[in-house]
């Protein structure tokens, strides 16, 4: 991934059986980790606005379709 890219965020299941949202929104910042136990983050334009995602909830979106 990079700066530019369309992402969807897909956060994690608690319970499978209900309805999951997915955002949208392109990368604008990968983050700083300060930490080696830190998840990485990047910040995303979305509709509502610029929102901090974790990095490993991410998945690109193919943009060909």
């Amino acid at each position: 991934m990079k700066i530019g890219d369309l992402i969807k965020y897909n956060t994690p299941v608690v319970r499978p059986r209900v309805k999951r949202e997915f955002t949208v929104g392109t990368i604008v910042e990968f983050l700083p980790v300060s930490h080696a136990k830190q998840f990485q983050k990047v910040r995303v334009l979305t509709a509502s606005g610029t929102e901090e995602w974790i990095l490993q909830f991410c998945e690109e979106v193919d943009e060909s379709r």
